[in-house]
């Protein structure tokens, strides 16, 4: 199964090296500090063009979300129907990806942590899970 909603490219390739590692990745402007979550080309703040790769924490929470059952592309048939929604990463950009808990269990603001989804390649994707605070994750986030 593909598990990939974002294509590794030039650019795009340390957020993927970083997500093969179990890392979470965004892009920090270095003129004005601004943060992004992927794909950025220049500054939407300032314009700058000076961008470098950050860890983030892997925390944020639930802006919104919604049930896909119908697949968007036949590799994902048998995931229907699954969840996924916009996060706030702690750092403050937004992040869309998939939420790895039953869409009833979800509510606005709910505090998630990143989890990595493997394909049968070499690629990994960020997902968010919601924490629970009686078991440590495997990351300690």
């Amino acid at each position: 199964m593909n598990v990939r909603n974002a294509v590794r490219d030039g650019a795009s390739a340390p957020f993927f090296d970083a997500a093969r590692r179990e890392e979470l990745h965004i892009q920090r402007c270095d003129e004005c500090g601004h943060v992004f979550s992927l794909d950025a080309r220049a500054c939407s703040e300032c314009g700058g063009v000076a961008l470098h790769w950050i860890r983030a924490s892997g925390r944020g929470s639930v802006v919104t979300w919604t049930v896909v059952h119908r697949p968007p592309h036949p590799s994902f048939a048998d995931l229907v129907p699954y969840t996924v929604g916009i996060v706030e990463l702690a750092e403050g950009p937004w992040m869309y990806a998939r939420l790895l808990t039953a869409p009833e269990s979800l509510s606005p603001g709910a505090a998630v942590h990143v989890q990595f989804l493997h394909d049968e390649g070499d690629e990994s994707i960020p997902a968010f899970r919601p924490i629970d605070r009686t078991t440590p994750t495997r990351s300690g986030l």
